[in-house]
């Protein structure tokens, strides 16, 4: 178990969603009409600088030439969006094929599931560093400070013969910021923000670069009197209709040096702790939830050192030591318990130019270790790893191949790889075909965690870690001020770690997750649009529903800059899914939901800046978990001040 934000100990997040008309679907299809339309007249005169990525190959590659999903959020958007939604609302709307589920409001346990795979498959990267909870083997997002980021980069597919374990899904680096490119030894900046249920915010930070040096600081502070995260449907064991708030206080430190211009060293460091109320289940023979009031601190840590050198004119390497934290005590219920992850690794990356496109080899030792209040049989495992890969191009074509060994203590060895070949028929149009194999190993809580009330949580030594491979073809056109991707995908899991009559088990068979994605952007005479739709067709390997995932979903964001002037708008569309009711164990159907979020952003001067948010302007009432609330309508004000 990681979180008393579960429903039960060691469940995972249920979701549930309210109807909305099909007519904004069709409405925003309309507006993109439009926007393509007026941009072909103004695409001659406007171009796009392609993003770089570091996630998709383990080495810096234009996002354009990537042979796989990648989305990149910038820090302009997560600005736009930042204290509306939290970081994995913000990935759902922003990054397409990402679902989520969240047990209430801000710092509320959450899951992302990314193509349909469980949030368990996911693997959370920061600055490079391997950050979550080894109990329940999940990325934790709800303590992740968004003034923090500088951009978070999402790779969708299988990654293991990238990073090992967990990868089966894809994975999500977040990249704190630093102050390399500040081109000034002093720039500092700051912000205030209030908004409803009793939100205020304030964050203050500096940054430079000079003689070689460049460094980093960054505060900030939040208080968040909430909401009810329950309503009746949770039932009478766990609804408790009180405001359940949380607050937060965040810091993160970069320092680099540039020894000349072939060697540095860097080093950083990110730190949140934060408080979030809960409605955990209360055993019913001992009180009622209304005679608690329970919480959680939670307290997310991470911090690495990295040189970087040429050894060779064609050969850089990269060695790191990185450690995170993930901290989680449940306080003030009818017993206290925690869960405490420490993960240290050591790295060392080799990147050579050769004929043939850019060689990846190198090595990895990760070592984890639980603190648990309960009493597993074991709380530490190593592993240890050794990978290559190469990724080139030549004339039309491209390609990526990769291959890692991970050496496990609890479970042996086990190999991964992934192979990728594009062909570009025309400029800027280019059809890619990829086909990979990604594991997961059991996490602790898989294999140790004892609970006699719950004995279907229990868990089992035994387990064999999860395998999916996974088929891809998409086409890619980048064009311009024009991007556009269509893709399907089949991911064929097998093994799958699920609750048994007596406890966890793998599952026979094969659990699949299929389905297409559809992309489009264009930036053109001060608009910015970008759509995705997502079409997921998930079957569990004995038949049932795959919870919380929906076959249909749909974003839209859009934002316009008018002089001083920047609006914009994001719209959400999830149908409907498969959930299951914990009060009787039966399944429910959840409906549909749409919501959509405004902000209006007017630049006083070239420093200063106001900027308006709201969110869930329509205040439908939804669901994402079963008998938990998600946000209504909700404004915020923010001013901001940054030196130029």
């Amino acid at each position: 178990m990681h979180s008393s934000n579960s429903l039960h100990p060691g469940g995972q997040p249920v979701a549930a969603a309210f109807s909305a008309p099909l007519t904004w679907v069709a409405a925003a299809a309309m507006t993109l009409c439009s926007l393509s339309a007026q941009a072909q007249s103004a695409a001659a005169g406007e171009q796009r600088m392609a993003e770089t990525v570091v996630t998709a190959t383990r080495s810096a590659i234009s996002v354009d030439e990537t042979l796989a999903d990648v989305t990149v959020i910038s820090q302009e958007q997560i600005e736009s969006m930042a204290p509306v939604r939290s970081a994995a609302e913000l990935l759902q709307r922003l990054a397409g094929g990402v679902q989520l589920s969240s047990n209430g409001g801000r710092g509320a346990a959450q899951s992302v599931f990314l193509r349909g795979t469980a949030s368990t498959q996911t693997l959370l990267l920061i600055d490079g560093v391997r950050y979550g909870s080894a109990t329940m083997a999940a990325p934790v997002l709800e303590n992740l400070p968004l003034e923090m980021i500088e951009r978070i980069e999402v790779v969708k597919g299988p990654a293991s013969a990238l990073y090992g374990s967990d990868a089966i899904g894809g994975v999500i680096q977040v990249f704190t910021k630093r102050g390399v490119d500040a081109g000034k030894p002093f720039l500092g900046n700051a912000s205030v923000t209030a908004g409803e249920n009793g939100y205020k915010a304030a964050s203050a930070g500096l940054r430079g670069a000079q003689n070689g040096f460049d460094y980093q600081i960054g505060l900030n502070r939040l208080v968040d009197h909430g909401f009810s995260a329950t309503n009746p449907k949770a039932g009478p064991e766990t609804y408790n209709p009180d405001r359940d708030g949380f607050d937060q206080t965040s810091v993160n430190l970069g320092l680099g040096y540039a020894f000349n211009s072939d060697w540095r060293v860097d080093t950083n460091f990110l730190q949140s702790e934060g408080r979030v109320h809960t409605d955990p289940y209360i055993n019913p023979s001992i009180a009622s939830p209304l005679n608690f009031n329970p919480y959680t601190n939670l307290k997310t840590q991470v911090a690495k050192v990295r040189l970087t050198g040429k050894v060779l004119p064609n050969w850089t390497t990269y060695v790191s030591l990185g450690q995170s934290k993930d901290k989680q005590a449940n306080l003030g219920s009818e017993s206290d318990s925690h869960f405490n992850t420490t993960q240290l690794e050591y790295k060392w990356d080799n990147e050579i130019r050769t004929m043939l496109g850019t060689v990846l080899a190198g090595a990895e030792r990760l070592e984890q270790k639980v603190d648990v209040s309960s009493d597993y049989a074991v709380t530490r495992r190593s592993i240890n790893a050794v990978f290559l890969g190469l990724n080139g191009s030549a004339g039309r074509h491209s390609w990526q191949g990769n291959v890692r060994h991970d050496d496990n203590s609890q479970f042996g060895g086990m190999t991964t790889y992934g192979l990728s070949y594009g062909y570009e028929f025309i400029q800027g149009l280019r059809a890619y075909a990829s086909h990979g194999k990604s594991m997961r190993a059991p996490s602790f809580n898989d294999l140790y965690y004892v609970d006699p009330s719950y004995p279907r949580y229990n868990g089992n030594p035994n387990l064999r870690p999860e395998e999916g491979r996974n088929n891809e073809t998409g086409l890619q056109w980048n064009q311009g001020i024009h991007r556009a991707k269509l893709l399907h995908f089949d991911n064929k899991v097998s093994n799958l770690i699920t609750f048994g009559s007596t406890g966890m088990t793998n599952l026979q068979g094969e659990t699949r997750l299929k389905g297409w994605s559809l992309e489009y952007g264009v930036n053109v005479a001060g608009w910015g649009v970008s759509a995705n739709y997502d079409y997921l067709d998930a079957k569990q390997a004995d038949g049932r529903p795959v919870l919380r995932r929906a076959k249909n979903q749909f974003a839209l964001n859009v934002d316009k800059r008018l002089g001083a002037w920047k609006l914009g708008g994001s719209l959400l569309h999830v149908s409907s899914r498969k959930d299951t009711d914990f009060n009787t164990y039966a399944t429910v159907t959840l409906p549909a939901y749409t919501t959509m979020d405004l902000y209006a952003e007017y630049r006083i001067n070239p420093e200063w800046s106001l900027q308006a948010r709201v969110a869930n302007v329509g205040n439908k009432h939804y669901e994402t978990v079963y008998g938990f609330n998600q946000l209504g309508r909700a404004g915020y004000l923010t001013l901001k001040w940054a030196m130029r």
